[in-house]
């Protein structure tokens, strides 16, 4: 019986410390439990804040067979044009680093470039409007077969929305975010700069005498030059920049001219009619008129016009001459005109008689040239100062004229004086002065 108390209490002595074991492992499951469920109370609060987007994101799928079946069919209609339109304007984004680059190191190029710029920037402005449509169209029909809910259809006519002002919007909104802005810029700089380095003053022959014709050839531009100042045109006209064009081109060319006429010293057309009393304070002037306007006209405004219509030609008649009036008024042509027309508000006297005559004179000469690079309609304040110049000279040498045949009348109907002594000298004076200058008068 001894015995049997000693199994029996060993057995559960065991059973005891097998319970306290399990007991202590299952402690230890719990804590473990414990702190995963811990580190899991973050993911799940995240988890349960991205369920409404997932379920929205996943409703589709919860509408009816047919409607999912068709509205593949519209997508893929609708993403066609939209992946097109994505792939174009990628494209623009490549053609960056070209159209950002110096023209001048491969002019061709550099306008192959644009060229293509210019025809993706068309296709976007065609094709984003029908995109659009097509994503619209999308939205349509998921609102009408309940394919999403609201939340998700109100996100997506959001972003239509936005691109559709974006679209009506393009004088604010550049598609190409300025890139072809940038580019036209770049050739306009490059315009200016193959005109400004090959345009040079031309000199005046060494103090020709009057009367003599400076033998100066026209300097136009190397024909290189004005081909690709033509290129340069073709695309900046393509993007509504001619008056651009010729605004740069007449601000150089003037400048060129007006720079070759500031090396003859023509201050004194700016001389005024109160600053001189008679002609003969400016008669060395009027002779240094006449040479100076020849060379300006002949060579100066001569090559000028060559030019223009060397440049413009492609254009038309009606620019090219536009061009050349306005460089020809800005050049100095107009002062030329004016100083002749202070000549002839001057006081009368004899001597100006001859000096119109020579204006006149001056003018007859250049007759010809006159009609043919100022006869345009774009000419008219030089065709309008030249006619009233020319009515003045011969209004007022004509005045002289009268005056004079008047004066020798009279002195023809004076008395010679008593004293025979007084009459051989004095007399005889008067009577020679008034012969001399009736024959010089019968002889003009």
């Amino acid at each position: 019986m001894a015995d049997s108390g000693n199994v029996n209490g060993d057995s559960r002595i065991e059973k005891l410390i097998s319970a306290r074991k399990s007991l202590k492992l299952s402690l230890e499951k719990s804590k473990s439990l414990g702190l995963a469920l811990e580190k899991a109370g973050p993911r799940l609060e995240e988890i349960s804040q991205r369920l409404p987007s997932l379920e929205s994101s996943v409703r589709p799928i919860r509408a009816d067979k047919d409607a999912l079946a068709a509205v593949g069919g519209h997508i893929n209609r609708a993403v066609g044009p939209a992946a097109a339109v994505l792939k174009v304007f990628d494209a623009v984004h490549g053609l960056e680093k070209s159209l950002l680059s110096d023209p001048r190191n491969d002019l061709p190029g550099y306008l192959s470039v644009l060229k293509r710029l210019e025809e993706a920037l068309r296709f976007l402005a065609n094709n984003c409007g029908l995109a659009i449509q097509w994503l619209e169209d999308i939205v349509e029909y998921l609102q009408d077969n309940a394919v999403a809910d609201d939340r998700y259809l109100s996100n997506l006519k959001k972003s239509l929305e936005n691109l559709k002002e974006l679209q009506n919007d393009r004088e604010k909104v550049q598609l190409d975010g300025g890139l072809l802005e940038a580019a036209l810029d770049k050739l306009e700089n490059e315009f200016r700069r193959l005109l400004t380095e090959n345009s040079a003053p031309l000199p005046m022959s060494s103090s020709p005498s009057l009367g003599e014709q400076a033998c100066i050839a026209p300097s136009p531009l190397p024909v290189a030059v004005i081909h690709k100042l033509q290129a340069i045109l073709g695309r900046l006209i393509a993007n509504n920049r001619l008056e651009k064009c010729i605004s740069i081109y007449v601000e150089v060319r003037s400048s060129n001219v007006r720079a070759s006429l500031q090396a003859l010293n023509l201050d004194y057309l700016e001389i005024s009619v109160s600053e001189f009393n008679d002609v003969q304070s400016i008669e060395g002037y009027i002779a240094q008129w006449g040479k100076h306007l020849e060379f300006a006209v002949k060579h100066l405004f001569e090559a000028e016009y060559k030019l223009c219509n060397d440049v413009f030609e492609r254009i038309g008649l009606g620019v090219w001459m536009g061009c050349f009036a306005r460089i020809a008024a800005q050049a100095g042509i107009l002062a030329f005109l004016q100083f002749g027309k202070t000549v002839t508000e001057s006081k009368k006297d004899p001597i100006k008689l001859l000096k119109l005559l020579d204006i006149f004179a001056s003018l007859n000469k250049l007759r010809l040239d006159f009609n043919r690079l100022f006869g345009g309609g774009a000419c008219v304040e030089i065709q309008n100062l030249t006619r009233d110049l020319i009515k003045n000279v011969i209004e007022g040498a004509a005045e002289i004229f009268w005056e004079l045949l008047l004066q020798v009348e009279l002195q023809r109907q004076t008395p010679p004086p008593a004293d025979a002594n007084f009459g051989t000298s004095s007399g005889h004076s008067s009577k020679l002065e008034a012969s001399e200058v009736s024959g010089e008068t019968s002889d003009q």
